[in-house]
Order: C-alpha cells, then sequence, then structure tokens
C-alpha cells in the first residue's frame, strides 16, 4: 500500500494530512533501513571472520544502527501526536473487541425444552 492510499484509509480528527503524509513517508525509509539491515545481516555467512569484507559488513551494520536510532527517534519526536492516535485506537478497537466478549459471556445460556416423557 503506497502513502496516498494509507492516507486515505486513514482518518483522524486534528492532525495534518500533510503531516501524516510525511509520517507514513519516514516509516516507509525506515523499513528499507531495516531491510538493508537485514540484508547486511544475511551476508555475514559468505565471508571468514578474518576478511576485510567482514568487517566491513560489521560496520556498515554499526552505521545502520546509529541510522535506525536516529530516524525512530526523529519519528518519535516529529509524530508522537499520529503515534499516539495510532495508541489510541488500537486501545479503543482492543475495547471495544472485550466487551463484545464480555456481552456474548453475559447471556445466559438457552436452556433446552423439557420434553414431556409421559
Amino acid at each position: 500500500m503506497d502513502t496516498e492510499d494509507k492516507i486515505t484509509s486513514t482518518s483522524f480528527e486534528n492532525i495534518k494530512v500533510n503531516d501524516l503524509k510525511n509520517y507514513f513517508q519516514d516509516v516507509s525509509t525506515l523499513r528499507d533501513i531495516c531491510e538493508e539491515f537485514i540484508d547486511q545481516f544475511k551476508n555475514e555467512h559468505k565471508y571468514y571472520l578474518n576478511e576485510e569484507k567482514y568487517d566491513d559488513l560489521l560496520e556498515n551494520e554499526n552505521r545502520l544502527i546509529d541510522t535506525l536510532y536516529e530516524v525512530t527517534s526523529g519519528i518519535r519526536e516529529e509524530y508522537g501526536e499520529i503515534m499516539d492516535v495510532f495508541y489510541k485506537r488500537s486501545f479503543e478497537r482492543e475495547h471495544h473487541r472485550r466487551m463484545k466478549v464480555f456481552k456474548e459471556i453475559e447471556k445466559k445460556p438457552k436452556q433446552p425444552k423439557e420434553e414431556d416423557k409421559n
């Protein structure tokens, strides 16, 4: 799902559409960095521990960890309000599900009709 689709499927009161667009773009960037990190990690087994290429991979992983920290910290700082709305929506959906289950449990089970065996 691209950014525009995410924006149209996500409706928040008091959140600017442009802020939501920027949030989804930054999350997409974060996903790309995570994929790059995983690729680096998967490539480690291709080299011996004493090879320079192995050291390069480890150093690049270290840089990616710093980048992940910077990006995630920036997202939390810049879009905390959007994230809080997501958390709130999640809580409300879970509460609604639990209340629905509670109401089902609360209903008395129907007693089978007793037939006259006379």
